[in-house]
């Protein structure tokens, strides 16, 4: 098994990515009726949006999923009460090693050739002190707690996931697509990953431009997949507007993977209506929606990179707390959940404990942490149910009663568990 770091290589060229441009444009109000209240609209904004409210099974109108970046359960909860969240960690000695205290600056990071097989090995999780042979202690971390403690004090008030695990053990990118997709299959024995052909993974690929494959037998071909402008498989976009329910994606810019925004390589909506209606730059609109009444029923919202917790950003913490609380302040919260998700835990950079079951040559890969904030939340609940990206696709596919997208959502546990509907 092999770890393909497409996302390094991609934040490697962030300067000449950077040239790239994409802008926001005017986005029309969600629903079929009026424009958007003003911000001190008040009542006007509930009635609004109890006029847009699409049928649900559960109290849930509302589902935003905020995607951070590259850290394990441990690197962040390790200690956590009633998790399984050791301080000390594993080596290939059988030795235990304390996890050190580090800061979400610290940029340092572990050479890991094939990371995900060194450390898994075989199941046995022991062998993270081979993956950098200059500094075998390298991934043995965890974030310091005065960093980490906003989010223990959601965890607190609301319900952590301790069995969450990335889709799959290749890269942020293909990772990020299963969040959206719950596959990358492209064919009857072969599914799309990286590294492509060119920088870019995404429609704004140039011509040529060639995806890597995974064979189902286990064997890469590189550079012999499809363009990056996936019409293989469809994504819940195809479900949620096949329904008629509202979505957006925010994220702080489009057309190019430096930030990983996973439907700029989906064809479906790269170039159709849902590109200019449904994605949203900067990322940070997502709180004037709030105040503002223009939530849709489902969001996603891809973290900017300052606030993503990729290393050596610290922002995450309080972006996130921001989030949280503009959310409670909003009349949307009675009936809102939101899922704070880690797209991978860092390529072997940051120790975990637990062995991700392997469900297929895709994964899964190492554990992440899973927040669940609503007023439905188990107050303080730790679940240990296993989860996989499919699960929040299972989730909302029900809630909504979308139909399945036939993916891994149809094998995967809903996260329907970590509330009580009853409150």
């Amino acid at each position: 098994m092999m770890s393909l770091g497409l996302g390094r290589y991609a934040l490697a060229i962030g300067a000449a990515a950077a040239l790239l441009t994409g802008c926001g444009g005017s986005q029309p109000p969600i629903g079929a009726t009026g424009a958007p209240p003003p911000a001190n609209a008040g009542t006007a904004v509930a009635n609004l949006i109890h006029a847009r409210r699409a049928a649900t099974k559960s109290p849930i109108e509302h589902l935003i999923v905020v995607i951070q970046q590259d850290r394990s359960f441990d690197n962040l909860f390790a200690g956590y009460p009633g998790a399984n969240a050791p301080t000390k960690g594993l080596t290939s000695t059988g030795r235990y090693v304390r996890l050190r205290p580090i800061a979400l600056e610290d940029q340092t990071r572990c050479i890991a050739r094939d990371g995900f097989g060194t450390a898994y090995d075989n199941g046995k999780m022991d062998g993270w002190n081979l993956l950098d042979e200059e500094h075998p202690r390298c991934p043995y971390t965890r974030v310091q707690r005065r960093e980490t403690r906003p989010y223990w004090n959601l965890a607190r008030r609301f319900a952590l996931a301790d069995e969450m695990f990335s889709s799959t053990h290749i890269d942020e990118h293909v990772d990020q697509l299963y969040l959206i997709a719950g596959t990358t299959k492209v064919g009857l024995r072969a599914f799309g990953v990286g590294p492509a052909s060119d920088v870019l993974f995404n429609c704004e690929s140039p011509p040529g431009t060639k995806t890597s494959l995974l064979l189902t037998n286990g064997r890469f071909k590189y550079y012999k997949g499809p363009f990056p402008c996936f019409t293989q498989f469809p994504t819940i976009a195809n479900l949620l507007d096949t329904a008629n329910v509202s979505w957006r994606y925010y994220a702080d810019r489009k057309g190019f993977d430096i930030l990983y925004n996973p439907f700029s390589a989906i064809q479906y909506v790269r170039y159709g209506q849902d590109w200019k209606r449904n994605l949203r730059v900067p990322a940070a609109k997502v709180l004037t929606d709030l105040k503002k009444g223009r939530i849709a029923a489902v969001s996603w919202v891809l973290s900017p990179l300052a606030d993503s917790d990729f290393p050596g950003n610290g922002g995450g913490p309080q972006w996130v707390n921001s989030l949280v609380r503009a959310t409670e302040k909003s009349p949307y919260w009675k009936h809102t959940a939101i899922v704070v998700i880690w797209d991978d835990s860092g390529d072997g950079n940051f120790y975990d404990n637990v062995a991700p079951p392997q469900l297929d040559v895709m994964g899964l890969g190492f554990r992440v942490p899973m927040l669940v904030v609503s007023p439905y939340a188990k107050r303080g609940y730790v679940s240990h149910t296993p989860y996989e990206f499919g699960s929040i696709l299972k989730f909302a596919e029900e809630n909504w009663d979308l139909g399945s997208l036939d993916a891994s959502d149809r094998r995967a546990n809903s996260i329907s568990d970590v509330f009580d509907f009853t409150r």
